[in-house]
């Protein structure tokens, strides 16, 4: 109710324009109880013709206002929304696209997922529809007030009905609460499960784990069902439940109004404008207490929204280096992930100096992708430093430093978008003519000549469905798009027929050639041989440095790290 509140507070003149809307609009609905009790006492009882035009004259004047009252309050209803809904959304993706990777890969895919999907939740929550009934909702005093004009004893039982929908509701929202909270919980494990069969179908297949995923999904599709047949009874009896208050609302009216009847004390005109106006109370009180629970999902979805919002984000904003030669100082770096035993690795100190060539090395799971991504700053690092000419990355302009890199990572993926857009990600107002050359470099132009729809051809599914050779070379083509200073190749030869390896190091010549500074994972020795630092990230806890390039015969004596050269 808190953020309604909010949204409406943002936009005061129209909120008030609503809200005069809801006064006409349930004025006017006094008009229906109002002509049923005059043709009935009036007209019935002394037949004169002209009262009866007046009453239905007057009756479909007050239908046509209270229809364009509710058609315009509807259009205000709505542009109330307009604005929040579009900043959530653009929080939520910014949020998404720029939280810092230490505590966003701790999320679940299908948590996020379910995250992106509760953005519609919220937009649901505070609707056109919802607002409007909670604004009708005040104005049920007024039908029962008009009921207790006609008979007190009727008022009475009005309130009690409206009471018992209002404790129904609320017994029913909690219920649903925590069906709603078991569901999502259970559908978020069910699609992290139903996206790694998705994924991993090939595997499904080639070693036959058809039967260890059926037992796994049919174990989570059953609990699904489980929670999905409460719900529904939950639902059912809920709605039962309104039926029957409306139902006994109904007899009690006429039977207590049957008797003032025949006492004298009311009219038969008054009893039926009598039920219709406490009619029109329990529909009002029903209509705002389902809006009440959408309000309640809302809001609970809201929390979630926040606290994923609140996560600690790249700066957008930050110090911009002019003339940067490449340079990086990387001072007592260490880094461990969270529940792991100990550092992946410690006291790394290396000084790169621009145009140097930077081989990292080491077993698998040694920390070289790891150590990859901190240099990318997509991670912090747990303890020590690594500075850009002698800024730290932290204090550095987040989207400034991604354009000083030149990345292709070990597994690329892709938006779904053209090759075109998906090559000028990072820079979007390459000309053509350059990007028909970086697709020349990359080795790209031969499977673009046999596509359709060639450059302007649609990338699904992230890149899956492509070749590995296809994807490494689109992704090679996406890192020389960016004219950057450094160039970081994550297992350059990976994946790469050998036409491709001779691309690869036909570009990496180019790169040398031109002094940027190279940053390769591999374990190519001849690579390793021509680098100007080695960081073998074997060792542990603590790297070893080496210098191949500077003394081939000591095979680099200094250790810069504090392990013995070699």
């Amino acid at each position: 109710m808190r953020e309604l509140l909010r949204r409406l507070s943002l936009v005061p003149f129209i909120a008030f324009e609503i809200s005069l809307a809801s006064f006409f609009i349930n004025i006017l609905s006094l008009a229906s109880p109002i002509f049923v009790i005059q043709v009935l006492n009036r007209y019935v009882g002394y037949g004169f013709d002209g009262t009866l035009i007046t009453l239905t004259s007057g009756m479909l004047i007050a239908g046509f206002l209270s229809h364009a009252f509710t058609v315009v309050r509807v259009r205000m209803a709505s542009a109330v929304n307009v604005g929040p809904d579009r900043a959530l959304a653009d929080a939520v993706l910014t949020c998404l696209a720029r939280a810092k990777m230490n505590t966003l890969g701790r999320i679940p895919p299908a948590r996020i997922h379910e995250l992106m999907n509760g953005i519609q939740v919220v937009q649901s929550g505070y609707d056109a529809s919802v607002i409007c009934s909670v604004l009708d909702m005040p104005f049920f005093i007024l039908f029962v007030g008009a009921v207790f004009f006609l008979s007190p004893a009727i008022a009475i039982i009005t309130i009690l009905a409206v009471l018992c929908t209002c404790l129904s509701g609320w017994l029913s929202m909690r219920r649903g609460k925590k069906l709603m909270n078991d569901m999502r919980n259970e559908s978020v494990s069910h699609r992290g499960h139903l996206s790694n069969a998705i994924a991993g179908a090939d595997t499904v297949r080639a070693f036959g784990g058809i039967g260890l995923l059926s037992k796994v999904l049919d174990s989570q599709v059953d609990k699904l069902q489980e929670i999905k047949r409460d719900m529904v009874q939950s639902g059912t009896r809920a709605q039962a439940v309104l039926q029957t208050l409306g139902m006994l609302l109904r007899v009690f009216v006429y039977a207590v109004g049957a008797r003032e009847v025949v006492a004298g004390s009311l009219s038969m005109g008054g009893l039926i404008g009598a039920s219709i106006l406490s009619g029109k109370a329990l529909s009002v009180s029903a209509s705002f207490m389902k809006s009440r629970n959408m309000l309640d999902q809302a809001s609970t979805m809201m929390i979630s929204l926040r606290e994923f919002m609140s996560q600690p984000l790249e700066s957008s904003t930050g110090t911009v280096l002019q003339k940067y030669q490449g340079s990086i100082e990387i001072k007592d770096l260490g880094f461990a992930y969270p529940g792991s035993t100990g550092p992946l690795f410690e006291r790394l100190l290396v000084d790169i100096k621009g145009g140097d060539i930077v081989v990292i090395t080491g077993h698998n799971g040694s920390g070289k992708t790891t150590l990859v991504r901190l240099l990318l700053g997509l991670i912090d690092p747990g303890r020590g430093q690594i500075l850009a000419g002698g800024v730290d990355l932290r204090q550095l302009a987040a989207p400034w430093w991604r354009s000083q890199l030149m990345y292709l990572p070990q597994e690329p993926r892709f938006l779904n978008a053209t090759i075109k857009e998906n090559i000028c990600m990072n820079c979007p107002d390459i000309d053509d003519e350059r990007v028909l050359r970086i697709v020349e470099a990359s080795g790209l132009k031969r499977y673009l000549d046999t596509s359709a729809k060639g450059i302007e051809a649609q990338v699904v599914n992230g890149g899956q469905e492509l070749a590995v050779g296809i994807r490494r070379r689109l992704a090679l083509a996406r890192a020389l798009a960016v004219q950057g200073a450094i160039c970081i190749l994550d297992e350059p030869t990976e994946g790469f027929d050998p036409e491709g390896l001779r691309i690869m190091d036909m570009v990496i010549q180019s790169l040398v050639k031109a002094k940027k500074t190279l940053i390769i994972v591999t374990q190519d020795v001849r690579l390793a041989e021509r680098s100007d630092v080695l960081i073998d990230l074997s060792s542990k806890p603590v790297p070893t440095i080496l210098y191949p390039a500077k003394d081939k015969k000591s095979q680099g004596c200094c250790n810069e790290s504090g392990g013995e050269s070699k």
